[in-house]
């Protein structure tokens, strides 16, 4: 099974990002639209694969991780868009950093396997090395914290153009991690087990 552990942002956020990524998507067509329907905005910390026998170590992980978790706020503005995706760029402030680094010490040991490689990655030393040791590369090397809107343009001509394509203000206190279920393009699905922070 593939999961993420992630920050979910505040219903009332996830409902503005959801019809934000359906109004991207007319200009946009994309075969992923994190509608807050089907898909469900959130913050990636850590893409892995594990079994179904292992969520119950991966829950006894996040509760212990979720005790020594304050609550912070986290903030974006930056609209931007890549060649597989439109995504909301948010800062990343010590507290994600440090959280982001804990769930991918305690979480990785859980692994069964490495996560699907759709992207073209360039096989370097560090990605090889990041999928040895993790089974993923996007929330490993370079931590860029984002919210994906749309995922996998069905236009050849909408992936060539890239870049800040506007703004919407977003702003929200962590208080709410989740072990989720994804798709082959990293989108969350389903929510599987919740923990406050």
């Amino acid at each position: 099974m593939l999961l993420d552990i992630v920050v979910l942002p505040p219903a009332k956020e996830r409902r503005r990002l959801g019809a934000l990524a359906q109004r991207l998507s007319q200009d946009y067509p994309a075969r992923y639209i994190v509608d807050n329907k089907k898909l469900i905005p959130h913050v990636s910390l850590y893409h892995f694969r594990t079994s179904q026998k292992r969520l119950k170590d991966v829950e006894q992980v996040m509760r212990m991780i979720v005790t020594k978790t304050g609550q912070f706020r986290i903030a974006g503005v930056a609209l931007t868009k890549g060649q597989y995706s439109i995504g909301l760029k948010l800062q990343n402030p010590p507290a994600l950093k440090r959280l982001n680094k804990a769930v991918l010490l305690h979480c990785a040991s859980l692994r069964t396997g490495s996560m699907p490689n759709i992207f073209s990655e360039k096989m370097t030393k560090q990605v090889k090395q990041a999928l040895k040791d993790y089974g993923t590369v996007g929330t490993v090397i370079n931590y860029e914290p984002h919210i994906t809107l749309l995922a996998n343009f069905k236009s050849s001509r909408v992936k060539q153009k890239r870049g800040a394509i506007g703004n919407f203000r977003v702003g929200f206190s962590v208080n709410e991690l989740a072990i989720t279920e994804v798709n082959c393009w990293y989108q969350v699905t389903r929510v599987i087990k919740r923990f406050r922070v």
